[in-house]
């Protein structure tokens, strides 16, 4: 953001003391650096805000408040950090943004950063079971004082947002029942559903496209589907009307057979996780045998 427009010579007339502390000053009077302390803004971490969180990535505020001794507005100048994730390196860069600070007051200084999930893949696969990791986030923060660029270091900790997108994958299907004469077949398609946080999820909402062969033959809707408790896999039964003169020749063989014929799967759902209710949409295809 820009920085202070007030004319640097009106600053320093107000602030003597603090040229002082200008870049290229070559040396400072015994003790002139306790006593310049006092003129300069005062950095502490305050929070993590979730902006917004999906099974793609976390936009996250890290928010300082920033206290600013001077009597004068103060612009950021620059910003560096370094995020690591349960100790590991994951994110360093510059912030380009800044705030201006009130006068004699304490400003918050959000430091938006993404984390993208499937580049921490291998970190949350480590973690798997939890529903946050630690983080520690240090670098400098750089302000526009009357006598040049005041740089101040900072060093912050504590935990951040893990949210894992559940795995789905195909189990079996099965032929319940099968009524030429009806012209019907039921059909049971069995999931597995991996849930790899540590809280209970629960499937919403299942809003599914089902295919056989190359053939969309049934769509529907399950309200409520599942509840998959946390660090764990279940198996879920998603049944599934078709009407059999929809069918081509080659897919009513192979059930009827008991065969093994080309299987898709789409669906659009919501998740509802720690951290609310949040869409998925899954897309999954295999070769199963009908039993």
């Amino acid at each position: 953001m820009s920085q202070s427009v007030l004319p640097r010579r009106a600053l320093l007339a107000g602030l003597p003391g603090l040229a002082l502390v200008a870049a290229g000053c070559p040396k400072m009077p015994k003790g002139a650096g306790k006593k310049l302390k006092k003129f300069l803004p005062a950095v502490r971490f305050d929070r993590v805000k979730v902006r917004s969180i999906d099974f793609d990535k976390a936009d996250l505020d890290f928010v300082f408040q920033v206290d600013n001794p001077l009597p004068l507005k103060v612009g950021l100048a620059s910003l560096t950090y370094a995020l690591s994730l349960e100790g590991v390196d994951f994110l360093t860069g510059r912030d380009p943004d800044g705030v201006k600070l009130k006068p004699e007051a304490s400003s918050p200084l959000p430091l938006p950063l993404t984390l993208r999930w499937k580049k921490a893949l291998e970190l949350l696969q480590a973690t798997r079971g939890k529903d946050e990791l630690g983080f520690g986030l240090n670098g400098k923060l750089g302000f526009n004082t009357p006598a040049g660029v005041a740089e101040l270091p900072y060093n912050a900790g504590g935990n951040v947002p893990a949210l894992r997108r559940p795995n789905f994958r195909f189990r079996g299907l099965r032929l319940r029942d099968l009524s030429i004469a009806n012209d019907r077949a039921k059909l049971a398609l069995d999931l597995g559903v991996a849930n790899l946080g540590g809280a209970t999820i629960g499937l919403h909402d299942f809003a599914y496209r089902f295919k056989l062969g190359d053939e969309s033959v049934a769509r529907g809707q399950q309200s409520e589907l599942a509840s998959v408790e946390g660090d764990s896999e279940q198996d879920v039964s998603l049944p599934i009307n078709i009407q059999l003169s929809k069918l081509g020749a080659s897919v009513v063989d192979a059930l009827t057979s008991r065969g093994r014929i080309q299987t898709g799967l789409a669906a659009d759902l919501s998740v509802s996780t720690p951290f609310g209710r949040i869409p998925l949409s899954i897309d999954e295809n295999g070769r199963l045998d009908v039993g």
